[in-house]
C-alpha cells in the first residue's frame, strides 16, 4: 500500500528550519511527546523505535546524530519527519499515512502557506513543495 509523503524544501539552515518545523506543527496541534505515554520518539537505520530525552532533541537535530522524528496529534494519529540537508536548505518529509485526511491536508496547506509567503524570494529553479506517493 503507497503513502503519502509531503516533501518541503525551507531555504535555511537545519538550526534555523527545525525549530520552525516544530512550531509549525505545534500551531497545529502536533507535539513532539506522545500522548500515551509522554515519551519522544525516533527510528533508528535498523528501524527500531528510540526514546529520546526532551532536552535532547535539538542538539540531536543540529549535530546530525539525529535524522527523523515523530510528532502525535493523538496516540493514534501521528506524522513522521525526516530531514537532510541540501544545497541551499534543508528538505523535510512528513509522511501522512498516520493522519487522517482533513488533517493531511490542513497540514499540506501551511506548508504551501510558508512557501509562498515567507520564503517565496529565496527560492531558485525545482521543486520546493511536493506530495508523492511511495
Amino acid at each position: 500500500m503507497t503513502r503519502p509523503v509531503c516533501r518541503i524544501r525551507i531555504p535555511e539552515t537545519l538550526d534555523r528550519a527545525f525549530p520552525l518545523v516544530v512550531s509549525l506543527l505545534e500551531e497545529l496541534g502536533l507535539s513532539l511527546t506522545n500522548p500515551g505515554n509522554a515519551k519522544i520518539t525516533t527510528w533508528n537505520d535498523s528501524g527500531d523505535q528510540v526514546e529520546l530525552a526532551a532536552e535532547k532533541v535539538h542538539l540531536a537535530v543540529i549535530s546530525g546524530s539525529l535524522r527523523n522524528i515523530q510528532f502525535w496529534k493523538t496516540v493514534s494519529e501521528d506524522v513522521f519527519v525526516a530531514w537532510e540537508n541540501v544545497q541551499d536548505g534543508c528538505t523535510f518529509s512528513f509522511y501522512l499515512d498516520g493522519l487522517d485526511p482533513t488533517f493531511a491536508v490542513l497540514l499540506t496547506s501551511r506548508f504551501a502557506e510558508l512557501v509562498l509567503t515567507k520564503f517565496r524570494s529565496r527560492y531558485d529553479d525545482g521543486d520546493v513543495l511536493t506530495i508523492s506517493f511511495e
